[in-house]
């Protein structure tokens, strides 16, 4: 009961401080901005970029799972869904170092060692930023005037990844030498890495899509706006991930969109894009993750009485 009361206390101070996190992530913002996205017609495109952005949060965890696979061991989709979402969580707490000290405590009792779950977070960090850097540069033809050529470095480096996915392991180590942390243990399941990173990547393309709505819905061509907006959204949000003291990258993310999306829309368009791409990702991330751990719980409550007779026949 006292270990129960604990959890309890614990859970309500987590989500007390992701929520004061979502806060400060919206605080101070210009919301007069906005006027121009809330018109007739614009709700069914908006409730659109949700669901999509929810699609590409649940393509992350399945990324982030695989990944566990490869460095520690595979666990029931439940428990990696729970560690998943409460670990992504953590990111709205200043300091980034919560959601991994709470994974590393899930791990534990799901039969992996602290090693194996730093191991995870720094191969799965790896696999973030490579390849949201790889699809962040779609915005290259936008940007540049020879830019469509850019386009063969990402599908080189994407190719190049899955094909030799020990590379990423030479990355995380080298990211372990600069924090003077022990490297990750060597990967026991490379094809199950390869599927991590194509998850991933679509996981990039699918949350940044969000963008190209909100920038249509605000006058953009659709076609010149895609790559701008997918490109764009990925390199902000690696560039914001970085940004360890500032919740989810807030107002580092919206700095660099902005000029990602100058080219193919009116400046205070642009603007309003980066702060409705806040706003709408932050309701997508809430939403899938209380809906995902609601129904993990409501699961294993629905499993528990079944559990107790086995034990008691046992």
């Amino acid at each position: 009961m006292v270990s129960t009361a604990w959890r309890r206390a614990l859970t309500v101070l987590f989500v007390a401080a992701v929520v004061a996190g979502a806060y400060l992530a919206l605080r101070g913002q210009d919301w007069s901005v906005l006027a121009g996205l809330f018109h007739r017609g614009s709700a069914a495109a908006l409730l659109g970029a949700v669901v999509v952005s929810a699609a590409g949060l649940l393509c992350g965890a399945r990324s982030w799972m695989l990944t566990l696979s490869v460095i520690a061991v595979p666990v029931p989709l439940g428990t990696g869904t729970r560690m998943f979402f409460v670990g992504f969580l953590g990111k709205f707490v200043p300091g980034r170092v919560w959601g991994l000290i709470v994974q590393i405590r899930m791990g534990e009792r799901a039969g992996a060692t602290k090693a194996q779950m730093a191991g995870t977070y720094l191969v799965n960090l790896v696999v973030v930023l490579l390849t949201g850097g790889t699809v962040g540069m779609l915005v290259a033809p936008t940007l540049l005037a020879d830019g469509v050529w850019w386009l063969l470095l990402p599908l080189t480096l994407l190719a190049v990844l899955v094909a030799r996915p020990d590379l990423i392991h030479g990355f995380a180590g080298l990211a372990a030498r600069i924090g003077r942390r022990p490297p990750p243990p060597p990967f026991a399941r490379p094809r199950a890495l390869r599927r991590a990173i194509a998850y991933q990547t679509v996981a990039w393309v699918l949350s940044g899509l969000h963008v190209w709505v909100i920038a249509v819905l605000l006058g953009a061509a659709p076609l010149p706006a895609l790559p701008a907006a997918v490109g764009g959204f990925a390199l902000a949000t690696v560039v914001g991930t970085l940004v360890v003291f500032a919740p989810d990258g807030a107002g580092v993310r919206e700095l660099l969109l902005v000029p990602a999306l100058a080219p193919v829309l009116p400046l205070s368009a642009a603007i309003a894009t980066a702060l409705g791409s806040r706003v709408l990702t932050l309701v997508a991330e809430l939403v899938t993750s209380g809906t995902a751990l609601g129904a993990v719980a409501l699961h294993d409550r629905r499993d528990l009485p079944i559990s107790l007779r086995k034990g008691t026949a046992v």
